[in-house]
């Protein structure tokens, strides 16, 4: 109760000085500038769905002075005598690093330094639905929503002991130590982290300090080579067991929503989309990068003291490390290793990727004529030769707009632009050119050159502009290489070097340190975007992570890791020469198929090929497999089965698999087995994955209820009966059914071979014998009329109880071949069955949120029907429908 009072009184306090601050700094930052810039009353605003209206405001921004902040009181040195010079300014104002930010207005340490001025974002950025929290952290810098603050007495103790306890083991490393030196000098130089004594740490007010770490990690020069790269991080989950670190007392339900989870797959169906439309045709994209993307953005002042860094000013560390040679770095922007950064951040990428959007799809705008400062940086345009074969977009299950002809997407610092290259589209080509680069330098504070008071970069990375911001049919977004051309996504070759050595190093070591497995699992899990059923194959790695962190030493791998990891070699390998991206979209199926088990067989049907089938257990294998094992043998069996008899000719199919088993489900898209426990399952789904990669095929799973799974629920259970008779019991419902629609055949040697080893595989089960049963509908039958010649089959009468017409609906449900669509529901169906939910944020961007503000959307229009026949009488409905985006991750 005492720390809940505690919160709350924290909460309620915060939230007046909020709004007081809100309320002053507003007037202060208007006030500040007064006069050197135009106003929001010069500067036209325009009302939701003005076009002309909001190219007005850019062209009036865009020609907008923006005042250079000046020089602050603050020493901006990686010295001693810059630390003591900064530690007396905030000893004469009781070391409340607030009050030293407020008694520097309109310099380089005030809050929204690196954006343009309240007063040319507002008539802009107005009608965005995060304008709001936009503004609030233009105005008062970011604030971290906190569950409850440490009481004083604890919080020096903390700080007191992370002192002495000094920083992580990856940034003192003899050598990496220069490496972490010169990102703190660098932090210093560009006015990023203030420079003060360590008695000035234990002095200023809310200090917390936490441990540095150093991270590697990979970037690319100007000329698109691959370089080697360090991270600084600030490890703000330190003493994460005691629940007391800056993470850990962070309410992320109280942040904004991480839009850009999604970036990826929603950038991928929109290429998939513009080719599907236009087939032939050319897909231009490029890509950008924000140069010292966290670092724009002020946190609070009360954050900022809770950052706290000590490094040491002699890199070489000659001597013995004590107070006199180490330097406290409070950074006053968003650090690395905060969970609120990437949330917060996206909240200014967002808005920047949606400004692009709009200008992508602004007609007036002309890139010859108003164009981004950037224009002369950007390469030029690389079309790939004319003789290299356009890939072939297979029909996808939700749809975007038909006049989408290209879009943007980011995510964090990456911004990327996608666009139809045709005659027809010169003039957005132009604009997808420049878009992204405009609506940076439209956001953010032009660079000043000369002017700036302070060493500033360019908000546009333009060691990265070079090697990818031009127009390409190939580019490298978030990690991977999207060929549009040819329609790939494929794990580029420097990455697919590094990995495969790494696994193979792996592989000859007799155990591995526990930083090893995770980044290898890390990397792994990567890759199972592009090859979903990769999954299935992680378990035994995982299984070895756990140990390793549950004793933070080494581990070995068992043999059937290094075989795991053996084949992901061959993953590897198929990831670098390009998955088509109709393996990884939401496809509409090209295959329905229903699946069943029962105690004593398991059974399977598809509507599209017409082939039935049932197996039916030894009394052994009834007894050693669980229910739940038995309808995932029975799916997997069933994909196999079918995908022999499927004559849809599609190069890349979609199985729709349908069962009543949620497990099942669930085991087909994502398994966690732990193998020693589970072999059976282990094994089950790493065949099923097999089969599936071997086909070229993606996995779409669905559950369905049991009283509506009728023919296989018949087929695994009505053994007394011949196939002859259960075809015939089936279709005798409903006079618009024969015989001839099903087709039951044997199971392959082979699988039963198969269905033999899992048995071998299982753990002793000491079961009785279930009774055998038949099914609800063969239960109905009170007996069998006598056949009048041979090609007059027998026919059931049945009891007068049974409630034929539910079975009708239910058989005629699984009839269909594709009537049931995403979002629809089987107009033959007495439930309501539809296709899962596939909410909107996860394959397509809101069309607008400047120009025209999104709509909240209902259950229904998170997912649309899309088959092509209907396409042209929805495209409208669909464009509307989907303009919003749910919380995601």
């Amino acid at each position: 109760m005492e720390k809940q009072t505690r919160r709350r009184n924290s909460t309620d306090g915060h939230d007046r000085e909020r709004r007081t601050e809100e309320s002053g700094d507003r007037q202060n930052h208007k006030d500040r500038h007064k006069g050197e810039r135009p106003t929001a009353e010069s500067i036209d605003t325009f009302e939701l769905g003005d076009n002309d209206g909001f190219f007005r405001t850019v062209q009036q921004v865009y020609h907008a002075s923006v005042p250079i902040p000046t020089a602050s009181t603050v020493k901006f040195e990686y010295t001693a005598e810059a630390a003591s010079h900064n530690s007396a300014l905030l000893e004469s104002v009781d070391f409340d690093l607030a009050k030293l930010i407020e008694s520097n207005p309109g310099t380089t340490i005030s809050y929204g330094s690196e954006l343009r001025p309240w007063d040319q974002l507002f008539p802009l950025l107005r009608h965005h639905d995060d304008w709001n929290s936009f503004e609030e952290d233009l105005m008062n810098g970011i604030d971290y929503p906190f569950k409850e603050e440490v009481d004083e007495a604890e919080r020096k103790r903390m700080l007191e002991a992370n002192i002495a306890r000094g920083n992580h083991k990856s940034a003192l490393n003899p050598e990496d130590r220069h490496h972490v030196t010169k990102l703190m000098r660098s932090d210093v130089d560009l006015g990023y982290a203030i420079p003060v004594t360590i008695d000035c740490v234990r002095n200023l007010k809310e200090a917390e300090v936490y441990p540095i770490g150093l991270q590697s990690q990979l970037t690319i020069d100007a000329e698109g080579n691959v370089i080697p790269k360090k991270r600084a991080t600030h490890d703000l989950s330190h003493n994460r067991t005691t629940g007391e670190s800056v993470n850990q007392r962070v309410d992320m339900s109280e942040m904004p929503p991480a839009k850009y989870g999604h970036a990826l797959s929603r950038f991928i169906h929109l290429i998939h989309h513009i080719r599907r439309r236009h087939p032939g045709k050319r897909i231009l994209c490029n890509k950008f990068d924000i140069e010292k993307a966290y670092r724009r953005l002020h946190t609070r002042a009360r954050i900022a003291a809770k950052c706290v860094a000590i490094w040491f000013f002699d890199d070489m560390w000659k001597g013995t490390a004590e107070e006199s040679n180490q330097v406290g770095l409070i950074l006053t922007r968003l650090p690395f290793g905060a969970a609120p950064a990437p949330p917060k951040f996206c909240t200014t990428s967002e808005i920047v990727f949606d400004l692009a959007n709009d200008l992508l799809e602004c007609d007036q705008w002309e890139p010859d004529k108003l164009p981004s400062p950037h224009a002369a940086l950007l390469p030029p345009i690389e079309r790939l030769a004319e003789d290299i074969p356009f890939g072939i977009a297979e029909e996808a299950d939700v749809g975007l707009p038909d006049q989408c002809m290209g879009g943007v997407d980011g995510y964090i610092d990456d911004g990327a632009c996608a666009v139809l290259d045709t005659d027809e589209t010169k003039s957005m080509v132009a604009r997808a050119a420049q878009a992204v680069v405009m609506a940076l330098f439209l956001v953010f504070r032009p660079l000043a050159k000369g002017l700036e008071a302070i060493q500033r970069p360019d908000i546009a990375s333009i060691r990265k502009m070079h090697a990818e911001g031009g127009l390409a049919e190939i580019v490298i977004f978030l990690g991977w290489l999207i060929d549009t051309r040819r329609l790939l996504i494929a794990l580029p070759k420097d990455k697919w070097k590094v990995w495969s050595e790494q696994i193979k190093q792996c592989i000859a070591s007799d155990s591995l340190p526990c930083k090893t497995i995770q980044t290898l699992v890390g990397r792994l899990n990567h890759v199972c975007y592009i090859i979903p059923d990769a999954r299935h194959f992680m378990n035994e790695l995982r299984a070895a992570e756990k140990a390793a962190q549950a004793s933070d030493k080494f581990v070995s791998l068992t043999g059937r890791a290094k075989d795991d990891l053996r084949l992901w070699l061959d993953f590897l390998h198929s990831a670098t020469e390009g998955i088509s991206l109709n393996r990884i979209v939401f496809r509409k199926p090209t295959l329905h198929s229903y699946s069943d088990a029962s105690e004593w067989g398991i059974g399977g049907f598809s509507p599209h090929t017409g082939v039935g089938w049932r197996y039916e257990f030894t009394e052994s294998q009834h007894k050693t497999f669980t229910l739940n094992c038995k309808e995932f043998i029975a799916v997997v069996v069933d994909s196999t089965i079918q995908a022999k008899f499927d004559t849809s000719g599609c190069p890349y199919p979609c199985h729709l698999h349908w069962s009543d088993s949620s497990c099942t489900v669930g085991w087909l898209r994502k398994s966690n087995f732990e193998p020693n426990e589970q072999p059976v399952h282990d094994e089950v789904a790493r065949f099923h994955a097999r089969q599936m990669m071997e086909i070229n095929a993606c996995n779409y799973s669905q559950h369905l209820p049991g009283r509506e799974n009728v023919i296989t629920d018949c087929f695994s259970r009505d053994f007394h009966l011949s196939d002859d008779q259960l075809v015939t019991m089936l279709t005798s419902l409903d006079s618009s059914l024969c015989p001839s629609m099903i087709k039951i055949v044997p199971v392959p040697d082979e699988i039963i071979c198969w269905i033999s080893k899992l048995e071998q595989l299982a753990p002793e089960r000491m079961e009785s014998p279930k009774a055998r049963s038949p099914s609800s509908l063969a239960a109905g039958i009170s007996g069998w009329n006598s056949s009048n010649g041979p090609d007059t089959p027998t026919t059931p009468y049945w009891k007068t109880s049974i409630k034929l017409d539910d079975y009708a609906c239910a058989v005629l449900s699984c009839m269909q071949k594709d009537e049931v669509t995403l979002g629809a529901v089987d107009p033959l169906s007495r439930s309501s069955r539809a296709l899962r939910v596939r909410p909107s944020i996860m394959w397509q961007r809101p069309s607008s949120h400047i120009i025209t503000r999104a709509q909240s959307p209902t259950d229904s229009e998170m997912y649309t029907a899309t088959s092509d026949a209907r396409q042209a009488d929805t495209s409208e409905s669909t464009h509307q429908e989907n303009t919003n985006e749910p919380s995601n991750q």
